[in-house]
């Protein structure tokens, strides 16, 4: 005969038992899904057949991470970058202080950093070109930078340019003057001599 200790722990197991049943039957088959030994180690002070003991201990349960599968196989992504656009060769052609022939280039621009002068035309594309001959002339108005052109005739070098006398580059272009002068000295004394 058993007592009414026992009889109440088995009536209880029993309940457990259909409860897990009404449970578990929406969620079978899949991985969520438990046997009934570890929902019965789970209830205390049952043992596996039901009945009471005190040496029962309910089972330590294990967590297990999820492992998640990855491919390993690499896709073949589009690139997106890959181009170049052509170089436009902006910047200055012809630096201030340096001679120019009508319709050369002086700088391209992207806008009109540079404004355009006297004696220099600007383009569609904001190219500076000269429109006579002369020296290039870099200079600062008030609200705006300008080039121009200054005739070859009108241009004085500016004071920090200009050769001092006594100095060794005026001594050494006393001694060695250019060939256009001397070809010039010649043809005139070359003159002299036919009119005599």
């Amino acid at each position: 005969s058993q007592s009414t200790t026992e009889r109440t722990e088995h009536r209880r197991f029993r309940l457990a038992s259909k409860l897990s049943t009404i449970i578990l039957s929406g969620t079978s088959g899949s991985k969520m899904a438990f046997s009934m030994t570890s929902f019965r180690s789970a209830l205390p002070g049952l043992h596996s057949c039901g009945c009471s003991r005190a040496t029962a201990q309910p089972a330590a349960r294990s967590f297990v991470r999820p492992v998640i599968e990855a491919a390993h196989k690499k896709g073949a992504g589009s690139t997106k970058n890959g181009r170049d656009s052509k170089s436009k060769r902006r910047g200055v052609k012809v630096y201030g202080g340096q001679p120019i022939q009508t319709g050369a280039i002086i700088m391209r621009q992207l806008g009109t950093k540079f404004h355009p002068g006297n004696g220099v035309g600007l383009g569609k594309d904001y190219t500076l070109f000269a429109m006579q001959e002369g020296i290039v002339s870099f200079h600062q108005t008030k609200y705006k930078k300008e080039v121009s052109v200054i005739p070859f005739e009108e241009y004085e070098r500016p004071a920090g340019q200009q050769m001092k006398p006594g100095s060794r580059k005026s001594r050494r272009k006393e001694q060695y003057p250019p060939r256009a002068l001397l070809r010039a000295a010649a043809a005139e004394q070359e003159q002299t001599a036919e009119a005599e």
